[in-house]
């Protein structure tokens, strides 16, 4: 554990220990004391190899999967210091992490709408499965008895626009280009209540994708069409933080309902887009872990975050 740490020239120093505090006064301590050895002028302090090996405790188990799987040094500390105050005879500690880990994120939800068409919104960044998502969360509502339709707004990419016809027709559910924006808010002022879901998937390019949401927002209006718009942010759980901070920040003035978190399947470390969707104040709305249309979407549970965050995938 990471009690302290001082950046000065040429590198940084840090202060470790090998065991896990028990409670946030022995924290408090231990914080203390590495503050005396990273003083200037401090000689550097080594602790002695201790004569017989030291038991794994099941706090450093909670603190080793956090780190394995990506967890930041805030988290790790939130979390383990969670667990201290809820610790009891009853309940084993990784029980614990998992109800003080769920209660670390927020979950997003897509707004009921009711006598109106759903517009919903998939954008990101190019390779991070949003037509795959997409016909995913057409599958669940079409098994949910909606009336969906989707769309496209990258009608220029034939391969894409290709797969996301061969899904519609795989769901049975017709597809449309949004090339037309004026065309279709029409029909959907024409026949209100024909369409529950418009499912629109992005092209890849943000800024593009929210200016044609926002045209096309604004033809609807005109033509009377009742519709509620709503975007989700889909990020790649395999993407550098550059590229998730990025895409948040590109995403931010549509104001997305929330995120859905891809390929949690392909990588080791899913935990930190997680705490980026966090730290701009955005909530897990669904995650994603293959290929499977009906099997690899899911709805996001603070027992579902728990899993990602201490086992590494969605179990």
């Amino acid at each position: 554990v990471v009690v302290d740490q001082r950046t000065e020239p040429g590198g940084v120093s840090l202060v470790v220990s090998d065991t896990v505090p028990r409670s946030t006064q022995i924290l408090g301590a231990m914080r203390e004391s590495a503050a005396l050895m990273l003083a200037p002028g401090a000689e550097p302090a080594v602790e002695p190899e201790p004569a017989t090996p030291r038991r794994r405790t099941p706090l450093a188990d909670v603190e080793r999967r956090l780190r394995e799987h990506g967890g930041s040094p805030q988290l790790r500390e939130s979390v383990l210091e969670g667990v201290v105050k809820l610790e009891s005879e009853d309940s084993h500690p990784l029980d614990l992490a998992a109800k003080v880990v769920g209660e670390q994120f927020s979950v997003a939800s897509l707004p009921a709408v009711a006598g109106q068409t759903a517009v919903v919104a998939l954008i990101g960044q190019s390779g991070t499965g949003k037509t795959t998502t997409i016909a995913k969360l057409a599958g669940r509502m079409v098994r949910a008895g909606r009336r969906v339709v989707l769309a496209t707004l990258d009608s220029g990419r034939i391969g894409v626009e290709a797969q996301l016809r061969a899904f519609g027709a795989e769901l049975r559910v017709p597809t449309i280009s949004l090339d037309d924006p004026a065309r279709i808010a029409a029909e959907l002022g024409r026949v209100p209540g024909r369409v529950d879901v418009l499912l629109i998937d992005g092209s890849g390019d943000e800024r593009r994708d929210i200016a044609a949401l926002q045209d096309f927002e604004g033809h609807c209006r005109a033509a009377g069409a009742r519709a509620q718009f709503s975007t989700l942010l889909v990020l790649a759980a395999t993407a550098s933080e550059d590229a998730i901070r990025a895409a948040i920040t590109a995403a931010e003035p549509i104001g997305p309902v929330g995120t859905v978190i891809t390929k949690i399947d392909e990588t080791e470390r899913p935990l930190p887009v997680l705490e980026q969707a966090r730290e701009a104040g955005l909530g897990l709305a669904f995650l994603t872990n293959g290929p499977d249309l009906a099997t690899h979407f899911h709805r996001a549970r603070p027992e579902r975050i728990a899993d990602v965050a201490l086992l590494g995938r969605v179990a």
